[in-house]
């Protein structure tokens, strides 16, 4: 069984966040080793990110004898993944982080067993399509879910862009209109859902 989790973005501004997302994986691993993925950012900006994301992650779960945080590394990504209990694919640049998870044409595979959690651009990742609100339009993920999302449903707005509903009922259509599917899964910031795979 694998347990994807989908994450709606900004999970640093909802401290509740972190802490209801530890809950849900401490029922399967007591003290979890979580594999940070910045590879949605170009490396130097994710190497610069990794230790605010450390720190969150290590306060979510009560501190850092409760959980084992390592930065990924595209070199050895493959078997960092295989030593770690959950990988969490951060926020950044949907398109970055496609083009980096090529490089792993079996990570189906590799990913069975595991945690793995997919943060706005890292949701939109594990779905077959998704929305990219920084660049304003529907997109293709991974597909390792059979699933349509929108992330950052609702939100008012962030890094310098202002949202209004009217925007979001665009986004929903743009999503439905490429995926043809009629139920997309909306995931405001803060929120996560969870989907079991056999």
């Amino acid at each position: 069984m694998t347990t994807y989790i989908l994450a709606g973005g900004c999970d640093g501004d909802y401290p509740e966040y972190m802490t209801q997302l530890a809950r849900v994986v401490r029922m399967k691993v007591a003290k979890p080793k979580i594999l940070s993925c910045g590879f949605s950012s170009e490396d130097e900006q994710a190497k610069a990110r990794y230790s605010a994301r450390k720190q969150m992650i290590e306060n979510g779960f009560g501190g850092s004898e409760s959980v084992d945080v390592t930065m990924a590394n595209k070199a050895h990504f493959i078997e960092q993944v295989r030593t770690a209990d959950v990988v969490y694919f951060h926020g950044g640049a949907t398109a970055l982080l496609v083009d980096a998870m090529r490089a792993y044409p079996n990570i189906r595979e590799v990913f069975v067993g595991k945690i793995i959690i997919g943060s706005s651009a890292g949701a939109n990742y594990l779905s077959r399509y998704g929305f990219s609100p920084s660049v304003n339009k529907a997109c293709s993920g991974e597909g390792l879910l059979d699933v349509a999302v929108v992330v950052h449903y609702d939100s008012s707005g962030f890094s310098g862009k202002s949202f209004t509903p009217e925007y979001w009922q665009r986004a929903v259509e743009a999503v439905r209109d490429m995926s043809g599917q009629q139920e997309i899964v909306l995931l405001p910031e803060g929120t996560f859902t969870v989907i079991e795979k056999e």
